[in-house]
């Protein structure tokens, strides 16, 4: 989930730079990631909140993702 977030955004714009801040277990099936971005004249914050099905039990069982979102507030965004 860390890589393509990261990936997105540099496919999207190479003026953009993201980095991963960190990372929450939420429930089960659920992951929650802290961004810092950066741009040529701007340094902000973002989360993003994922929700996955789980296909079984076992520790190597797949994921689906069911919905993701991305947060962002203009408090953490500074110019």
């Amino acid at each position: 989930m860390r890589k393509e977030v990261e990936a997105w955004f540099a496919g999207r714009d190479r003026n953009i730079t993201v980095k991963h801040e960190r990372s929450e277990q939420g429930r089960p099936g659920e992951v929650l990631l802290t961004y810092a971005g950066t741009s040529k004249d701007a340094r902000f914050k973002f989360r993003v909140d994922a929700q996955f099905t789980l296909a079984g039990s076992a520790a190597n069982a797949p994921a689906y993702v069911k919905a993701i979102n991305v947060n962002v507030d203009k408090r953490d965004f500074e110019k």
